[in-house]
């Protein structure tokens, strides 16, 4: 795995109270190291390489902040990024040279993400140091150039000392611009939190007129310390969902020894797999659905597109998006906002899974 911490963090920079410079918060900063350790826990001891650059060019983060958006060429932060960004594109390949059957994660804070997040497009695109087979998974975390509606990026909202799950999935951007959608097919995991004014940044003021880096600043501070879908942080839950992109399954466990002149009881065969969702035209519109043991029960956001999950496109196939309460069994109806055209149809259900498709007439 390879770390970039955020601004003010990693190996440029003097280690936390307490903090040895060798220990990994010092090295990837406490997000970096929360996904790392939640994907090592999932796929046992792994290496770890932390990218020395400056992390500089946001402090103070409130007006530094403002500077890096509205002269971003020029900028201390520019300077920065890019240092860092030449300096994990070399490790990469040097690593990968060094040993021709090794993967690797990506794992990046703010600033650190906006360098990760640049690396994987350099590399998914064809101009990077390694073939794109070789990056296991991506892990952005808060990253200025946040783009909400690329595939497999989530938003929390923070509420009364809580983060939930938003499933409206609403189109942010970063404060720094948003990058190019990641296709469907990389393996990268994208996190924000509502109101952060790094990845959230898109509108550089808020409603009162103060840029949203003097209002809002702490929330960028966010992906620790706050439990969120069942895991310990927001941070760890980004590293959760990358190992299950890098191992989807858990391995079988040993199959049990066979006592001496016993035969071993043949397996009883797998009951036959039911398809969780099932959809089926009603009108011009509108879509029936059934469920059958649905893990995605409950309120959720459901999209409509002239398209599969391989081959949708936001610009040509989206067809809109509305909300329903998804029972764990049983049908009920999906009308969509903007009416099918004649061919392939399916329903995303968000962050969990595509319908298969059909062919609307």
């Amino acid at each position: 795995m390879i770390g970039a911490a955020g601004t003010g963090q990693g190996p440029a920079w003097s280690p936390p109270n307490g903090v040895g410079k060798d220990e990994l918060d010092a090295q990837v900063g406490p997000q970096v190291h929360a996904a790392i350790t939640a994907i090592a826990d999932r796929l046992g001891p792994l290496e770890v390489g932390a990218i020395n650059y400056p992390a500089t060019g946001l402090e103070p983060f409130d007006t530094g902040a403002v500077t890096a958006r509205v002269a971003y060429d020029i900028s201390a932060y520019r300077m920065s990024k890019d240092l860092g960004y030449s300096r994990a594109y070399e490790k990469l390949k040097k690593e990968a040279a060094e040993c021709r059957s090794k993967k690797f994660v990506l794992v990046g804070y703010s600033q650190g993400g906006h360098i990760m997040g640049d690396l994987a497009q350099s590399v998914f695109h064809g101009n990077g140091p390694v073939d794109r087979s070789r990056i296991a998974a991506v892990v952005l975390i808060a990253e200025p150039a946040y783009n909400g509606p690329s595939p497999r990026t989530t938003e929390a909202i923070y509420s009364q000392g809580k983060l939930t799950q938003d499933q409206d999935h609403w189109s942010i951007g970063g404060s720094l611009g948003q990058r190019a959608a990641f296709e469907t097919n990389d393996p990268v995991v994208s996190i924000c939190v509502y109101g952060d004014p790094v990845c959230d940044g898109k509108d550089l003021f808020g409603q009162d007129g103060k840029p949203k880096a003097v209002t809002n600043k702490d929330m960028h501070f966010l992906y620790l310390g706050h439990p969120f879908e069942g895991v310990k942080d927001f941070a760890t839950w980004a590293g959760v969902q990358a190992a299950r992109i890098i191992q989807p399954t858990d391995p079988p466990g040993p199959a049990p020894a066979e006592l001496p002149g016993k035969p071993s009881t043949p397996p009883a065969p797998a009951p036959p797999a039911r398809e969780a969702v099932t959809i089926a035209q009603a009108d011009a519109k509108t879509v029936t659905v059934t469920v059958a043991d649905a893990a995605g029960a409950g309120p959720r956001a459901v999209r409509c597109w002239n398209a599969t999950d391989a081959t949708h496109n936001w610009k040509t196939n989206y067809l809109g998006e509305i909300q329903i309460s998804i029972p764990r069994n049983g049908t009920f109806t999906v009308t969509c906002p903007t009416a099918p055209k004649p061919g392939t149809f399916s329903l995303e259900f968000f962050n969990w899974r595509w319908s298969p498709a059909i062919q609307w007439r």
